[in-house]
């Protein structure tokens, strides 16, 4: 089973973004390391950048300002690129076909080299409760079974070991 861990820190990063105005989608980078084979910490979400565009149903990243960000958190911390996270204004969190050409490309550009990157697709719910559903690329895009809010506790028991 695929999982993702992600820092509260990291979750609220992505829920500021996309509160800070819910009609327009936003997004960013995920950084954090893989846990083995299975497992992912998302231990930092960007915002977009301060030239990217957002649209009601579409968001252009500043690319270069994602990949100075990527090269500088790369060398300071033990964190590497895992993927993008993006929001949508609508309530269906599934890849459009522009999300599925945009994690294939990442996939295969030189300095964000993840070989399995993932996306996460958050927006808020009826109840205005931001929600999440993330996507790994490997063979294919496949839906990631486990999202959960990483604490000291969460990993403790992930590992077996008593709290």
């Amino acid at each position: 089973m695929t999982s993702l861990y992600i820092t509260p820190k990291a979750w609220k990063q992505i829920e500021l973004s996309v509160r800070n105005n819910p009609s327009l989608e936003t997004g960013g980078i995920l950084m954090g390391y893989a846990l083995n084979d299975k497992e992912w910490l998302i231990t930092y979400a960007s915002d977009p950048g301060p030239k990217a565009v957002r649209h009601p149903n579409a968001i252009l990243f500043d690319d270069d300002h994602l990949r100075r960000l990527v090269r500088k958190l790369s060398r300071r911390q033990r964190w590497q690129y895992i993927g993008d996270w993006h929001s949508h204004t609508i309530k269906r969190l599934t890849p459009s076909k522009g999300d599925r050409r945009t994690i294939w490309t990442k996939a295969n550009q030189s300095l964000y080299m993840s070989s399995s990157p993932i996306m996460l697709i958050v927006g808020l719910n009826r109840q205005d409760k931001l929600q999440a559903r993330a996507f790994i690329l490997e063979n294919s895009l496949r839906e990631v079974e486990k999202i959960e809010l990483a604490t000291r506790r969460s990993l403790r028991q992930r590992d077996g070991k008593s709290p």
